[in-house]
């Protein structure tokens, strides 16, 4: 189990923050379907798990049609483990939180 944080630990620290404008100006569809398990999430003091599906992160600007579905058979699990730790979770939703 060490060694599987360890990894996880270190994908998260290279993959780095970002920060998106997104702007929506005709239809969307976005429709993520789970049929077992999706597993998210970080590691160590402040740590933040940010998991998205059928989402829209960032700022957000909606101009059209907009359609979001998640479809879950199984689990979804989304953890931060650490002081002061955090983890979110975005389905089928538009967010700005940061």
């Amino acid at each position: 189990m060490f060694k599987f944080a360890t990894i996880a630990l270190a994908a998260f620290m290279v993959s780095g923050i970002a920060q998106a404008q997104i702007v929506i100006k005709g239809k969307n569809e976005q429709s993520v379907k789970v049929k077992g398990a999706v597993v998210n999430m970080a590691i160590g003091p402040l740590a933040t798990a940010k998991l998205n599906m059928s989402s829209n992160a960032g700022q957000v600007n909606i101009g059209g049609d907009n359609k979001q579905t998640t479809d879950v058979t199984g689990a979804i699990v989304n953890m931060a483990i650490g002081p002061l730790a955090t983890a979110k979770t975005n389905m089928a939703s538009n967010t700005s939180d940061k």
